[in-house]
């Protein structure tokens, strides 16, 4: 049995147990935030504090809901996130100086920082 089915029969069970009519029920997949690559994607930037992100997180199905506010709170982090068969290309540009890529990398990186407890 496929997870929407599943969730469509949970519900089911709850409007048939209460007699009320509700709003569809939430999924439990994460909707994509962001546009939807054709593929996989990867992260490239440095690690966030407190686990937020961490470099080499690989999304499939677009990026997940969950990372919108950091998306809107640093917009260096979506310069980052790339799709998997163009990362070569991309780390190139995260090293060569005065790329968007670079300075995007850079500027998250000034905001990391090294506590160490």
């Amino acid at each position: 049995m496929t997870r929407k089915r599943e969730e469509r029969d949970i519900q089911n069970m709850i409007l048939a147990d209460t007699g009320e009519v509700k709003a569809p029920l939430p999924s439990i997949d994460s909707e994509p935030a962001a546009e939807t690559p054709k593929g996989p994607s990867i992260y490239l930037g440095p690690n966030l504090p407190g686990g937020r992100l961490l470099q080499s997180t690989v999304f499939r199905g677009g990026i997940p809901a969950y990372l919108q506010p950091i998306l809107v709170e640093q917009l260096d982090v979506t310069a980052l996130i790339v799709p998997v068969d163009e990362m070569v290309e991309a780390q190139a540009r995260i090293t060569k100086t005065g790329t968007p890529e670079y300075l995007a990398y850079q500027s998250l990186l000034k905001g990391v920082t090294n506590d160490v407890h």
